[in-house]
């Protein structure tokens, strides 16, 4: 089970890092209608039909069938999906002003030093004799 879900996330952002939607997916029978008008009426194969809607025949093409523009609007694939190329970020200098107040706090100094190690002095156990 964490294989299958595992492979379709892959697939799922292979399909999205390629910038194909489920819109495209959709768009396919119009696909294969539009190749299958260009093979009968102007006998391109599928990578003619390409060519011409995709590379670089594309604007010769546009300019000689505007008849075809609704249909090639219909086309799959024809969107920019560059745009997160173009990201900016601009830097703005904004001022904001703070105003600088003295704070005063009154602090009771109550502070009492008390010697906890006084027992340790005054009481030695290790001590040589005083007596001899």
């Amino acid at each position: 089970m964490k294989t299958i879900i595992a492979i379709s996330l892959s697939f799922l952002v292979f399909f999205q890092s390629l910038g194909l939607g489920v819109n495209d997916i959709l768009l396919l029978n119009k696909l294969v209608e539009h190749a299958e008008y260009h093979y009968e009426n102007y006998g391109d194969d599928f990578f003619t039909f390409f060519e011409k809607h995709y590379g670089s025949l594309k604007a010769e093409h546009e300019k000689k069938h505007n008849e075809e523009k609704p249909e090639h609007g219909e086309l799959p694939f024809q969107h920019i999906s560059c745009h997160h190329v173009l990201t900016d970020v601009v830097l703005v200098p904004y001022d904001i002003s703070i105003l600088k107040g003295e704070i005063l706090i009154r602090h009771s100094h109550t502070f009492y030093y008390q010697n906890l190690y006084s027992s340790l002095e005054r009481v030695s156990i290790f001590q040589p004799p005083k007596f001899a």
